[in-house]
């Protein structure tokens, strides 16, 4: 194995790191990797954070994160939206979830479903108007973001 490649193999399983975790860097710049050498194919990072899954029933909007599910409703009022959280921990716990919805581009309002204490296995539910003091149109199909969920 030749230095350059032994040095992308270190690169690639230590990732990067901002400069006060990292090792001392000598000054001599690394030696040339030969353009014949084979090049070992990056992995992709897995994040530990579950992806939002976005889907539609009719006219409403679902975002589904992990054990949480919100969806949003245009009434002439303005948006029902309903907080659907499941407790998947073994004990009762508490949580609570923020809520953000808006345009996409000037109008956002933010919203806590504070569940009580939710028994293990089982789903509290909390429903919420949003949107009915903003001024101007609201959209047909708003954005709609779990911020954060956090259990106590």
């Amino acid at each position: 194995m030749t230095w350059g490649a032994a040095l992308l193999v270190i690169t690639l399983t230590t990732g990067c790191s901002d400069s006060k975790s990292s090792p001392p860097t000598s000054s001599s710049p690394p030696p040339a990797t030969p353009t014949s050498a084979p090049s070992i194919p990056a992995t992709p990072e897995v994040s530990s954070e579950p992806s939002a899954v976005v889907s539609y029933l009719g006219k409403t909007k679902i975002v589904t994160v992990g054990d949480v599910e919100v969806r949003a409703t245009r009434n002439p009022l303005g948006f029902n939206v309903a907080c659907n959280m499941t407790n998947s921990h073994d004990a009762p716990l508490n949580f609570k979830v923020t809520v953000s919805i808006g345009d996409g581009k000037e109008w956002a309002q933010t919203t806590e479903f504070d569940f009580g204490p939710i028994e293990s296995g089982q789903v509290g539910r909390e429903t919420v108007l949003m949107g009915d003091s903003y001024q101007g149109e609201l959209p047909d199909d708003p954005t709609l973001h779990i911020d954060s969920v956090i259990n106590y």
